[in-house]
């Protein structure tokens, strides 16, 4: 089993983001390396790792704006200890959440540097891998950060895929819409973006991930939003999972990207759902099985803020998933 997956990763441990204003306090940031340090621990024992390469800028702008990009490096150079982000566009963030030291630049480009090492990996050997590093990406939109994310990791291995003529199919099963991953590839007819997420009408980000969201122009049909309510618990989870994963079927990709967010667990502090260590050992069986004809896969970790589920729910995932 091990010698058909690698995993690469980098957690980025002296960048270290320490207040975010939520509710209209200051409280701590909960992405911190710590998070996911466990799931490496793991990984490390069962699994062959890769070597993770060094990428050209120039990946970053096939998703991103050069404005946002040069602001991203502006702002990591110029900041005096943690700079806290203005809304009202004075800023390139669009929330108070995601805040620029002078690590934020070099965290995020060498967590591109995972996905794209993995997307590599994958696309040369046919293998199943797996980019575990942090700052996260999927909130990262086209021209905005925000979400704890810089720039878009999953978006950027989907580029590198498409780039060479290839259907990419996106599942994004993190606790939180992707609204970055969305406005990316929301008129793409290549890339087909498929969420599962708290219903934002109760929950962040709030503006996007609404059903009716269905994308634009050759992209139209594209983009599918299936939000769930508090509680989730796996009955429901598994009867949308299935949902999604019909409509990725039907759309028949040369490659599948996962973006693996663990805060769908009942013991994650940020994340409302209910799902069970176990659930997610089915939720990798099922996934599994309907991408068995997809050439190309690539998982790559998104959101998860509690040391102790990450790890549960990593290991059940995996140990369904490869089965």
């Amino acid at each position: 089993m091990s010698c058909e997956f690698v995993f690469f990763s980098d957690l980025n441990v002296d960048f270290v983001p320490r207040k975010e204003i939520d509710n209209g306090k200051f409280v701590r940031n909960p992405e911190k390396p710590e998070r996911l340090t466990g799931v490496l621990g793991y990984l490390n024992k069962k699994f062959q790792s890769g070597s993770v390469v060094e990428f050209s800028e120039e990946w970053i702008l096939k998703v991103h704006t050069e404005k946002y990009f040069k602001y991203i490096v502006k702002k990591s150079q110029e900041v005096s200890g943690e700079y806290i982000p203005e809304v009202f566009f004075v800023d390139l963030i669009f929330d108070t959440g995601t805040p620029i030291n002078n690590l934020t630049y070099i965290a995020a480009k060498r967590a591109v540097d995972v996905a794209l090492s993995a997307a590599e990996c994958s696309f040369t050997s046919g293998k199943v891998t797996y980019a575990l590093t942090r700052p996260p990406g999927h909130h990262a939109m086209r021209s905005f950060g925000g979400g704890y994310c810089y720039f878009n990791n999953v978006a950027i291995a989907a580029k590198f895929f498409e780039e060479k003529g290839m259907k990419v199919a996106i599942l994004d099963v993190d606790f939180h819409h992707g609204n970055g991953t969305q406005d990316i590839f929301y008129a793409d007819p290549n890339v087909l973006y498929v969420s599962l997420h708290g219903d934002p009408k109760e929950f962040y980000p709030w503006y996007s991930g609404f059903e009716d969201e269905i994308g634009e122009g050759k992209g139209r049909g594209k983009n599918i939003n299936i939000p769930l309510p508090r509680g989730t618990d796996g009955r429901i989870y598994f009867e949308a999972l299935r949902k999604a994963l019909e409509k990725i079927q039907e759309f028949s990709p040369d490659v599948f990207l996962l973006s693996l967010g663990t805060d769908t667990h009942v013991k994650d502090p940020v994340g409302k759902f209910s799902l069970k260590s176990e659930d997610y050992k089915i939720a990798g069986r099922l996934i599994a099985d309907a991408t068995s004809k997809v050439k190309y896969k690539v998982l790559v970790h998104e959101g998860g803020y509690n040391h102790y589920s990450n790890l549960s729910a990593v290991k059940n995932f995996l140990e369904g998933f490869l089965s």
